[in-house]
């Protein structure tokens, strides 16, 4: 048995060190193209700012959207998300009460957003909020035709 237990953590330890070759990788890809102004990948994060995302990729060679949802209730969010949940959303395990304060405050900060990119012309904002898959599917294409 100890054995096992011996096995299983070296197994471990090599797919750590792999995993860490691999993000040091296209972390020093990453870097590169940066300098370059020359990136190619999606940034899917809610915590970088308006004027983060700006000061960061702001530039020529770079398509910036923010993705919100200002016109829609926090009841009718709610609703939606509900409808959708399946076992492999995290939403479906939160209390009720959790997922209305978050879908207040994505709300808001989509609200918020919305008007920050009006101040920004290199970052256009984008209503997900009445049809969200026909909306994404008109920024592919989009993309695809600027690419």
């Amino acid at each position: 048995m100890y054995k096992d237990f011996e096995d299983q953590m070296e197994e471990s330890q090599k797919n750590i060190q792999l995993s860490q070759k691999i993000v040091k990788s296209l972390y020093y890809n990453m870097q590169k193209d940066l300098r370059k102004d020359n990136i190619g990948i999606i940034i899917d994060d809610t915590d970088l700012s308006i004027e983060e995302c700006s000061k960061k990729y702001g530039n020529k060679n770079n398509i910036i959207y923010c993705l919100g949802t200002s016109e829609i209730s926090p009841e009718e969010m709610e609703k939606r998300i509900i409808e959708h949940d399946t076992e492999d959303d995290w939403s479906m395990y939160i209390p009720r009460i959790m997922r209305s304060m978050l879908c207040e405050n994505i709300i808001r900060d989509s609200k918020k957003n919305k008007i920050k990119c009006e101040k920004f012309n290199n970052i256009k904002y984008i209503e997900t909020s009445q049809n969200r898959e026909e909306v994404l599917n008109q920024v592919v294409k989009d993309l695809e035709y600027i690419i």
